[in-house]
């Protein structure tokens, strides 16, 4: 073997281990809870904010989870953010993702299940499932007696495709005094915000959305929906313009001071976020 090719497979070895190291310092950094940060420690404004949990505190306890939505209520936030997925047997079912397989250790599509069939798992992923254990995947109604308990804003995200049983989303709200009127409803899907805008003109509706536009905000305008917007694709025009025309902003998901900053100065104020606190 010449010494080119000894240098060769020498470069190439050590270029292995770099990206190895380099993997492995992202998968431990991907598991570990973000850190959580008070903005008055760091010095930045919170008059007139509102902060919503992200699937409830998910920097202390796995998303989605009753964990966390107790948490997010133990922490003051003004809301609690969830998504919704409907059963097999019209339950609406507290979960991002349509399988249940990234949060429990269990397998399967929440449409193709029985509530009673997701309810045999437990919830095993999350930050911190360890300090919470035998969490199950919750029901809508299990979620709003969390928010009734501690006294916060349910925020309910009902996933695309959803098109089903909306009205049950309204009647589960019903049940506590007042509840309607404070809860929000969000989705990336305009179909069911007017579905949901067709059994309640009063309920506040947002629309999520990753770029505000021209076209997003005569949506908004147009069938008076508030506008959330991706904290990492904002365009200062853009924001102007929407707040021009009365439509409230929040910003998804701001983790970030700076960022936090930024767009506290352009006038928004409400943040949806995983880890900042008053």
């Amino acid at each position: 073997m010449t010494k080119k090719k000894k240098l060769i497979i020498s470069l190439i070895f050590v270029l292995l281990v770099v990206a190895i190291c380099v993997a492995c310092v992202l998968v431990y950094s991907l598991q570990q809870p973000p850190k959580v940060l008070s903005l008055t420690d760091e010095g930045l404004p919170t008059e007139n904010m509102n902060l919503v949990a992200h699937r409830g505190f998910s920097a202390v306890a796995p998303e989605n989870s009753a964990a966390a939505f107790r948490e997010a209520g133990e922490n003051g936030f003004f809301a609690a953010e969830c998504d919704i997925q409907l059963s097999k047997d019209n339950v609406w079912v507290v979960n991002h993702n349509l399988d249940i397989k990234s949060m429990t250790n269990g397998e399967g599509k929440i449409w193709d299940m029985t509530y009673e069939e997701i309810s045999k798992y437990f919830v095993d992923g999350g930050h911190n499932a360890e300090k919470y254990p035998n969490q199950k995947l919750i029901t809508l109604e299990e979620y709003l007696a969390i928010c009734n308990e501690y006294k916060i804003i349910p925020q309910i995200e009902v996933k695309e495709g959803n098109y089903e049983c909306l009205d049950k989303i309204l009647t589960a709200l019903d049940k506590y005094d007042g509840m309607r009127e404070t809860a929000i409803i969000i989705s990336f899907d305009t179909a069911i915000l007017e579905k949901i805008r067709n059994y309640d003109k009063d309920v506040e509706l947002w629309y999520l959305t990753h770029e505000i536009n021209e076209k997003v905000i005569r949506l908004a305008t147009v069938n008076d929906y508030a506008i959330a917007f991706n904290c990492k694709k904002y365009d200062a025009e853009m924001l102007k313009k929407a707040q021009d025309k009365n439509i409230k902003l929040a910003s998804w998901t701001v983790d970030s001071p700076k960022i936090y900053k930024e767009l506290y100065d352009l006038g928004v104020r409400n943040f949806t976020t995983n880890r900042l606190t008053k």
